[in-house]
């Protein structure tokens, strides 16, 4: 007794030289980590017991790969340091060169054979992709041998086909965009015209409608009402521009004129005539009455 140090500190490392964890070492040996710590800090009376002490010693060396019956013998005060070397002795090899061989075969781990498993996966799916490329050649050869005159042939319906489509869709789009400038175009007309009065009838109108009043000749008053309130008043100078917007859906207004005849109306930027030859271009109310597109 008396080599606990010497045996734990030995011990010790060699775990650290083979870089092993304790917690891995417990899992070598089945040693509970606390006795592997006390063997390494030579506390051995921690250990159960004598006959636990040597074969946790013998464990833990050959897991670390030291000679656990010479430290077994140096627990037990046999041998002392430095004698391990002088009666070191060949190793006995029991059994033939191949029986070891095979032994060692059988020992390996699957982490061994791990590159050749891989290796041998890498192998077969290059040769399942050269298989699949193989069979997909094959099955395109009845397409390929499809003679040139059948390929000419649907080829020329095909071009007459789309000729004749695109023919169809120009002549419907240029009946639509006819249609639809047709039906957007707004008209302006004067109705039952008086010396004071007249109902100027806009159809098909845009919303929002844009009145613009320009002065000529001579001075004129002009109001724009809706429902009754004025959306302008102003009293125009030759060549003067006034314009206002109609609120969005406004079906009637009117505009009354202190000078007519010194007064140009435009709607959206369509003339409106109102002059009648039977009465003298004087004050007048044009009685607006407005239909909007759909």
């Amino acid at each position: 007794m008396g080599n606990e140090i010497i045996i734990g500190d030995r011990l010790r490392q060699a775990r650290l030289n083979k870089n092993i964890s304790i917690d891995e070492l417990q899992q070598k040996t089945k040693i509970q980590k606390r006795y592997l710590e006390a063997i390494e800090s030579g506390n051995f009376e921690a250990l159960p017991g004598a006959y636990y002490v040597r074969t946790f010693i013998r464990q833990y060396a050959e897991a670390v790969g030291e000679n656990g019956d010479f430290l077994v013998d140096l627990y037990d005060g046999k041998d002392e340091i430095g004698s391990e070397s002088r009666r070191a002795q060949p190793e006995t090899v029991q059994g033939s060169r191949k029986a070891l061989h095979e032994e060692k075969s059988r020992t390996r781990t699957t982490r061994d054979y791990l590159p050749v498993v891989l290796l041998g996966f890498i192998a077969f799916m290059i040769v399942g992709v050269i298989a699949y490329a193989a069979w997909q050649d094959r099955n395109s050869d009845p397409v390929i041998s499809q003679t040139a005159s059948s390929l000419q042939v649907d080829g020329s319906v095909t071009s007459e086909q789309e000729q004749e489509q695109s023919s169809e869709q120009e002549s419907t789009e240029s009946t639509e965009t006819t249609s639809s400038s047709e039906e957007d175009e707004m008209e302006v007309s004067m109705e039952d015209s008086t010396q004071s009065q007249a109902t100027i009838q806009v159809t098909d109108a845009e919303d929002p409608l844009e009145l613009e009043i320009t002065g000529k000749n001579d001075r004129a008053w002009v109001g724009v009402s809706v429902n009754g309130d004025y959306t302008l008043q102003e009293t125009l100078q030759p060549g003067q521009i006034e314009s206002t917007t109609i609120p969005e859906s406004t079906e009637n207004f009117v505009v009354t004129l202190g000078a007519s005849a010194n007064v140009d109306l435009e709607v959206n930027g369509q003339e409106v005539d109102f002059d009648d030859p039977d009465y003298e271009a004087l004050q007048k109310n044009l009685n607006f009455e407005v239909t909007y597109q759909d």
